[in-house]
C-alpha cells in the first residue's frame, strides 16, 4: 500500500521590485500558482515525494464571461482529496486570485477524477451563506454517504452528510472529525488529505508526474558472423517503465579479436554515446559583431528569444526574434548552427525609415519552397501582425527573398483587426496545410488601451500563398489556469511535434514581462481529426515545463523541434533564463532530448543526469558465434 497527500502552498512568493517593478502592480500575484491542488507520494506515509516538481496539478478554470476583459483568475485553496463512490473527489474553496469569489462563496468547489490524472469541475456544493475554509469529506461505503465538513472564517466548525457531493442535509454545529495530514518534507506544504492508494495507482501517478530517470541498461546478445557496425544500440531503462536505445561507441580491438571461425561466446566492452548541449548554448556575434548581453557586470552573453532550428536540403537553419533585420545561422551540422556566421537576409524597413521588431522568426518549406512567417511589429507592441515571406532560390541569399506580405482571411483582412497576430507555425497533415499564431484583441475605451488575453488560434492555408487563409480562423486555445495567467494572460509559440498519429503542440503560456514565470504545456489530437474542430484538442490541466523543472534554468518557453541527425530524437530548442548573483540574464539558448514516456507523452526535463546514469555508461555485448 502506498499514499498520496494532497496539499496546497502557501503562495506568498515576491520576487524582488528592483528587479521586477511589474511586481509593485500585482502583490501577492504567485498565488495564481501555488493556490493549486498539489500531489506528492509516499511508500511509507511518512516520507513524501511531491510530484510535478513541488508545483500545481489540479487549478480551476478561470472566468472568461464576467464582464472582465481578461477574464478573472481562479485560484484553488485548502484542496481535499478523497475517494468517493465511483471514483476521487476533491473539495476545495475557489477564490478570485487572493480575495473572496462572490460567485462561489460559501460553497466548496468540487472535481472529480477516475484515474488521479485528468480531473473535471463536478460542480459546487452549497454549504453556509458565507465564507468557508478547509472544507472535507469521507465516504461511508457502508451508508453509501458522504461526511462534509467545513469552517467558518470565525473558526466554527460545522458538519453535514450527502449523497452524492451536489447537496447536504442535517447542517449541524459540530467538533472536527476529519483530520488533516502531515506534509512532512514537502517544502511550503498547507496539508490536505492523506489517502492510501494502490500499487497501480501509486505507478501510474509516478509515470505521469515525475521524470523519468534512467534505471539500467541493457545490451542483446549479437550472432556472429556480424560486421563493426552491425553491433547493437544499448536499451536505456527508464523509472516510469518505457525505453530508449542509445548508439555505442564499440571497442575496435575487442571486435577484430573475434575469430568468425572458431565458435565460442566473444566480449566487446562498449560506451554509450551521449551527445552534451550546455546550457546556455554558444552563440556567434550578430552581423555587425556585436554580442548581446543582458544583465549586470559579468552577465551571460549570446541573448535570444525564441530559437527555431530547421533542416532542409541537409543543412541547418537557425531564427529567432530580432529588429529590423531578419538574421540566420546556416551549418551542414546541427551542433555548428549555433556558432555559425549570423546573417541578414532581409531588413524590413519601417515608415520613413523607423525601427520595426521582426518577432519569432521560423523558416518553413512547403512544396520545396522556403518561406519564413515571423510577426512584423512597426512601433508598440500592440501593432505586431504575423506576415510572411517566400524565397525564390537559396535560403541564404538576401537577394532571393521578396518583401513581406502580411497574413490574411479569406475576406482579405488582417488576422487580427482590433489586435495582434504573432507567433504563427505552420505544418501539414494529411495534405492539409494549417498555421496555427497567437492572437489578441486589444480594447480601445476612452483612449485607452486594455488587451485581451492571447489566445491560440488555427487556420487552413493555400499552400502556394501560405499567407492567405482559405478557411475561418478558429480559437482552440485560451488561457484558463493560474499557470498560463499568470502576471498576464498569455499562450503564445505554438510549435508542431508528431509522433505517428499523435499531434502534440507545444504553446507557451504565462508572464511575458517576468521571464522568469514563463511556462510550457501540451494542446493534444489525432491526425485524423478534424483539426479545425476546437472540441478535438485536449490541453493539459498542468505545465509541462517551468522555472522548477531544471534547476537554473528559469522560465523555459518559446521552442521549436528537431530531429538529431545522428539518432532521429525529437530534440526540443527553447530559450530559457540564466542567473548570475540571483539577477536575471535574460533569454539564452538551450538544447534537449524529449523523451516519450511510457504513456505515450513526451517528458520536457530529460537532463542528461536522467538520461543516463554514469554508473551504466560502460557496457558489454556478447558475441555468440555457433
Amino acid at each position: 500500500m502506498a499514499y498520496l497527500l494532497s496539499y496546497m502552498k502557501k503562495g506568498e512568493g515576491i520576487y524582488p521590485p528592483e528587479l521586477y517593478p511589474q511586481q509593485k502592480d500585482q502583490p501577492g500575484f504567485l498565488c495564481d500558482l501555488e493556490h493549486s491542488m498539489h500531489l506528492a507520494v509516499s511508500e511509507d506515509g511518512k516520507q513524501f515525494t511531491p510530484l510535478r516538481n513541488n508545483t500545481g496539478i489540479l487549478f480551476p478554470e478561470c472566468d472568461l464571461t464576467d464582464g472582465v476583459i481578461k477574464g478573472t483568475t481562479k485560484t484553488l485553496i485548502d484542496p481535499y482529496l478523497l475517494r468517493g463512490h465511483d471514483g476521487f473527489y476533491v473539495l476545495g474553496v475557489r477564490r478570485n486570485q487572493n480575495a473572496t469569489d462572490p460567485l462561489t462563496a460559501g460553497c466548496a468547489m468540487v472535481f472529480y477524477s477516475e484515474d488521479l490524472i485528468d480531473y473535471e469541475e463536478y460542480g459546487y456544493l452549497r454549504l453556509s451563506d458565507a465564507d468557508i475554509r478547509r472544507p472535507r469529506a469521507l465516504y461511508d461505503k457502508d451508508k453509501k454517504e458522504y461526511l462534509v465538513e467545513w469552517e467558518t472564517v470565525d473558526g466554527r466548525t460545522f458538519s453535514a452528510v450527502s449523497g452524492r457531493l451536489k447537496e447536504v442535509f442535517g447542517i449541524r454545529k459540530a467538533e472536527r472529525t476529519i483530520c488533516e495530514a502531515d506534509p512532512s518534507g514537502v517544502p511550503g506544504a498547507v496539508p490536505g488529505s492523506l489517502i492510501e492508494i494502490t500499487e497501480s495507482e501509486y505507478d501510474r501517478l509516478i509515470s505521469w508526474f515525475l521524470p523519468a530517470e534512467n534505471t539500467g541498461v541493457k545490451v542483446a546478445d549479437a550472432e556472429g558472423p556480424l560486421s563493426f557496425d552491425e553491433l547493437p544500440d544499448a536499451e536505456c531503462l527508464y523509472s516510469d517503465g518505457s525505453v530508449h536505445f542509445k548508439p555505442v561507441d564499440w571497442n575496435e580491438e575487442d571486435f577484430r579479436a573475434i575469430d568468425p571461425g572458431i565458435p565460442g561466446t566473444y566480449t566487446v566492452r562498449g560506451r554509450i554515446r551521449m551527445r552534451h548541449w550546455p546550457f546556455p548554448v554558444e552563440l556567434s556575434p550578430k552581423p555587425d559583431g556585436t554580442m548581446p548581453v543582458h544583465g549586470l557586470d559579468g552577465a551571460v552573453s549570446g541573448y535570444m528569444s525564441d530559437p527555431c532550428v530547421m533542416e532542409y536540403n541537409g543543412r541547418y537553419y537557425l531564427s529567432s526574434s530580432g529588429s529590423n533585420d531578419i538574421i540566420i545561422r546556416a551549418a551542414d551540422k546541427l551542433e555548428d548552427v549555433f556558432t555559425a556566421p549570423s546573417k541578414i537576409i532581409y531588413t524590413v524597413k519601417g515608415e520613413n525609415g523607423g525601427s520595426v521588431g521582426t518577432w519569432a522568426s521560423e523558416i518553413h518549406v512547403i512544396n520545396d519552397v522556403p518561406y519564413i512567417f515571423t510577426g512584423i511589429c512597426p512601433g508598440e507592441w500592440t501593432t505586431v501582425q504575423a506576415a510572411v515571406l517566400r524565397c525564390n532560390g537559396d535560403i541564404e541569399d538576401p537577394d532571393a527573398w521578396e518583401a513581406p506580405v502580411f497574413c490574411v482571411k479569406p475576406n482579405g483582412n488582417i488576422l487580427t483587426e482590433g489586435g495582434i497576430s504573432l507567433d504563427m507555425t505552420e505544418f501539414e497533415v494529411n495534405g492539409v496545410h494549417y498555421v496555427m499564431w497567437s492572437d489578441r484583441k486589444i480594447h480601445d475605451i476612452e483612449g485607452t488601451l486594455y488587451p485581451a488575453p492571447a489566445d491560440i488560434y488555427i487556420g487552413i492555408i493555400d499552400p502556394d500563398r501560405p499567407w492567405q487563409l482559405i478557411s475561418e480562423p478558429q480559437c482552440i486555445l485560451r488561457p484558463v489556469y493560474g499557470w498560463d495567467r499568470c502576471q498576464t494572460e498569455v499562450e503564445e509559440g505554438p510549435y508542431l511535434l508528431r509522433r505517428g498519429d499523435d499531434l502534440f503542440v507545444c504553446v507557451s503560456g504565462s508572464s511575458t514581462g517576468m521571464a522568469d514565470l514563463y511556462t510550457l504545456g501540451f494542446l493534444r489530437a489525432k491526425a485524423g481529426d478534424d483539426l479545425m474542430d476546437p472540441s478535438v484538442w485536449k490541453w493539459y490541466h498542468w505545465p509541462f515545463m517551468t522555472k522548477e523543472s531544471v534547476p537554473g534554468m528559469y522560465g523555459p518557453g518559446h521552442n521549436s523541434f528537431i530531429k538529431d541527425p545522428e539518432t532521429g530524437d525529437d530534440l526540443i530548442v527553447f530559450h530559457a533564463v540564466p542567473h548570475l548573483n540571483g539577477v536575471p540574464q535574460g533569454r539564452h539558448v538551450a538544447v534537449r532530448r524529449v523523451h516519450w514516456t511510457a504513456n505515450g507523452v513526451p517528458d520536457l526535463e530529460m537532463t542528461e543526469e536522467r538520461d543516463l546514469k554514469e554508473e551504466f555508461r560502460d557496457v558489454e555485448c556478447r558475441v555468440i558465434i555457433r
